[in-house]
């Protein structure tokens, strides 16, 4: 064997092995005691506010019970699932312990091959679709009563308590997609799933069999290869128009194709002499607040804001954040000056209306703005603008993402378990939003995420 080759077996059996001994890794209780006390210094010295809606009392009292049970070595994963329901009483979805999925997988654990939707009511858990186009024991749409003789309430408890976020809902349809994981790591199933499901009428029992995680990534990179090769990929928009009423999905606000997009449907619109239109944000997590400047331009006809008012905290880890950005060019006065403000202190900056542009496509018909609880950041805020200046109707639900609400995260890592955390440095108002607005957008009518569209229809054909 030449060098090069030998080189390069050895670099992969190190790479193997560092892997394994993080896997393996144990913490003391010294060393897991020293991360939760790190955990509250940067927690204290960055965050404008984090007891807003948790007392700082109990969270100190809470912190001391954690502390207290640390006894004995733990895994990093388990030292996550001791910690991370400290975080998940602030409510605020940007400061966070992030599932350590990297650490997770390098176990290949086992999946229980479906995506599920989980609910705080009553039906907790139902059962979407099978992935990767795998053969389905569960019948689509079918509500799960219990996983190995745990009740369907009791995981969705679970999860919440180990989800960070505004609201308890938001949390547990966040941590639908990391089901396997704290089935594993909180019940310890091992593949293995014995699932009580309820479809119409019956109620049956069935054992189900794990799908290892790298097998299962595997059909779904084939799968996607196939989709994409027959350009079958989902934009993060689409339009089409049903009984002369337009629809704008909008599933993500991203820059890529917007503008071509944009102009291509307000021109149908225009050119049909379409008089209603249904934007659809239901799901939509956010994206480029930008982009949302940019689409109210279709809509409004005065000069608007998305914010009022940003107030920032000066921190270690905020400045630090600056300079990584910077790289090696020098800051310039402002960012200079900044830099040189005390930790702790704080600064209020007052948002400016946009101007209005020149547009050719602006639209002047009736708009129906759709939402639900997963409408968050600036989805929400580009809603909160929408009904502040009684642009149309809201439908749906209350959204997730709150009208003054904190984010712009700074990101570290705790000294000896390394999980990621992410604290939010900045406080944002958005247009109309008071002192005590920690809610989301309110739907002008209620509905449910599934029949939000037939509502906007119904309302619709009420008013011609």
């Amino acid at each position: 064997m030449n060098t090069i080759k030998l080189n390069f077996v050895l670099l992969l059996v190190l790479l193997s092995f560092s892997a394994k001994s993080q896997q393996l890794q144990k913490l003391t209780p010294i060393q897991m005691t020293n991360d939760v006390d790190t955990l509250v210094k940067l927690l204290k010295d960055t965050h404008l506010n984090p007891y807003y809606k948790y007392p700082k009392e109990n969270f100190d009292s809470d912190v001391a019970l954690v502390k207290k049970g640390l006894t004995k070595h733990l895994t990093v994963i388990d030292f996550y699932l001791k910690i991370e329901p400290l975080l998940a009483k602030l409510q605020d979805g940007h400061t966070d312990l992030p599932v350590p999925k990297e650490l997770y997988n390098l176990q290949n654990p086992y999946e229980l091959p479906y995506t599920f939707i989980l609910s705080t009511k009553a039906p907790y858990i139902i059962c979407r679709m099978s992935k990767a186009n795998l053969p389905s024991l569960i019948p689509v749409n079918s509500e799960i009563i219990s996983i190995n003789n745990i009740s369907a309430k009791r995981i969705v408890e679970d999860i919440v308590n180990l989800n960070t976020g505004e609201t308890p809902d938001f949390r547990a349809e966040f941590g639908a997609k990391n089901l396997s994981f704290y089935l594993e790591n909180l019940y310890k199933t091992n593949g293995n799933y014995r699932v009580k499901y309820k479809f119409g009428n019956q109620i049956k029992l069935i054992e189900i069999e794990g799908i290892k995680q790298k097998r299962l990534s595997e059909i779904i990179s084939k799968i996607n290869l196939n989709a994409s090769k027959g350009n079958n990929e989902k934009s993060n928009f689409d339009f089409e128009v049903v009984n002369n009423v337009a629809i704008i999905n909008f599933r993500k606000f991203d820059w890529n194709g917007f503008r071509k997009f944009a102009d291509s449907a307000f021109s149908v619109i225009k050119n049909d002499k379409i008089n209603n239109l249904i934007i659809n944000l239901i799901d939509n997590g956010g994206g480029e607040s930008e982009v949302g400047d940019e689409f109210l331009q279709y809509l409004l006809s005065k000069p608007f804001k998305q914010y009022n008012k940003v107030v920032i905290k000066n921190s270690q880890l905020y400045k630090a954040r600056l300079k990584k950005n910077m790289g090696t060019k020098k800051p310039n006065k402002e960012e200079l000056e900044f830099l040189n403000q005390k930790n702790g202190t704080v600064d209020i900056f007052y948002v400016d209306n946009n101007k209005i542009k020149e547009n050719s496509f602006r639209y002047n018909g009736n708009v129906y703005l759709l939402v639900n609880s997963q409408t968050y950041s600036s989805a929400a805020d580009f809603a909160q603008c929408f009904k502040y200046y009684k642009r149309g109707l809201v439908i749906g639900e209350e959204t997730g993402g709150l009208i003054k609400s904190f984010g712009d995260i700074v990101t570290t890592h705790l000294p000896n378990s390394n999980l990621r955390f992410t604290i939010s440095s900045t406080l944002y108002y958005n247009v109309g939003a008071d002192e005590k607005d920690f809610c989301g957008v309110i739907p002008d009518f209620y509905s449910t995420s599934d029949k939000a569209l037939k509502k906007a229809f119904e309302i619709i054909e009420n008013q011609k």
